[in-house]
């Protein structure tokens, strides 16, 4: 833990061969209206390549904040974020990815949340960021309905809910983390910051919406690569219920039994089929019905989800 907290609020980026998007990521904290010297920039690259590591740490010089470039051999964004957690000088903490472009008042907005509700998490909005030729399936995936960021569903925009506790622009008070910290044992870069906001919720953190706090997503998604994600998160999924039986009952997370008797052969091939189409048409700019986007996204995590979810039934069998 850092022994003086000089800082208002230390930012933190994890990062892995993105120098590039690291590089905007800083240019955009750059503008900040918020002044340098009451905020912090810690990047914690996560084994990146040397030359995309020299790459990183150019583009951390002459800063007008404190920009500290940190090595986390251990793999993965919890692994990477507890190490920039450990070295931070902020009261508060926030957490952004580093394909994420900060609004000039990102940053001031946060505090500004935070006076108000001085013990919560303060959830901001992500959109795209504008210079991105956007696609049909990326206007379904954010940002407000679709299966990235559901901002649309919040039901309650002073207290969230821990599926809310979005890593990629997510701020909340030091002594939080210093109670709990990311689960460096998820399999993958998915869910790790759901498990972290569903403990918190257990000991009394609340998360507020608060959409000024606006930042922008500086990726272009790919169909394929975005069902890949999905099939990680289904593992992340089964992971997470493993931790924590009791939210199978939570019909926003885990689905249920009756899911396993749509894997028919038909429904498979015919899944197959779609990608190929959606894969094909979707940088061409030819929009699917939003239906079809949700039936395979639903189809690939429930399927990981069963398998990994089996496969760890299994090894405790056996054991």
């Amino acid at each position: 833990m850092s022994e003086a907290l000089d800082r208002d609020l230390s930012v933190i980026i994890p990062t892995r061969n993105r120098a590039e998007h690291l590089a905007r990521c800083l240019d955009a904290l750059r503008r900040q209206t918020l002044p340098p010297e009451r905020f912090e920039v810690l990047v914690v690259d996560n084994g990146s390549e040397p030359s995309s590591l020299a790459l990183a740490r150019q583009a951390m010089e002459r800063t007008p904040f404190r920009a500290t470039l940190l090595v986390e051999p251990r793999p993965g964004p919890a692994a990477a974020r507890n190490r920039g957690i450990e070295n931070a000088h902020g009261h508060r903490i926030l957490f952004i990815g580093d394909d994420i472009l900060a609004s000039p008042q990102l940053l001031a907005e946060h505090l500004l949340a935070a006076e108000r509700h001085t013990d919560c998490a303060i959830l901001g909005f992500t959109d795209w960021a504008p210079d991105l030729r956007v696609t049909p399936f990326m206007l379904y995936l954010a940002p407000e309905h679709g299966a990235q960021f559901r901002y649309a569903t919040i039901a309650d925009p002073l207290n969230c809910g821990y599926q809310f506790f979005y890593a990629s622009n997510i701020s909340l008070p030091r002594r939080w983390l210093d109670i709990e910290r990311f689960d460096e044992t998820f399999p993958y870069a998915c869910l790790e910051d759901a498990d972290l906001g569903y403990r918190l919720q257990k000991r009394g953190l609340e998360i507020v919406f608060h959409p000024l706090a606006m930042a922008y997503h500086d990726h272009l998604i790919r169909f394929r690569d975005f069902l890949k994600r999905m099939e990680q998160q289904g593992e992340g999924m089964a992971h997470l219920y493993r931790k924590f039986p009791e939210l199978r009952s939570d019909p926003n997370m885990i689905p249920s039994d009756g899911y396993r008797a749509r894997f028919t052969l038909w429904r498979r091939l015919r899944f197959r089929a779609m990608v190929w189409l959606i894969a094909l048409a979707d940088p061409l700019r030819i929009p699917f019905p939003r239906r079809s986007y949700e039936r395979l996204l639903e189809f690939q995590f429930v399927r990981s989800y069963f398998a990994a979810f089996d496969r760890s039934s299994g090894s405790r069998a056996e054991g």
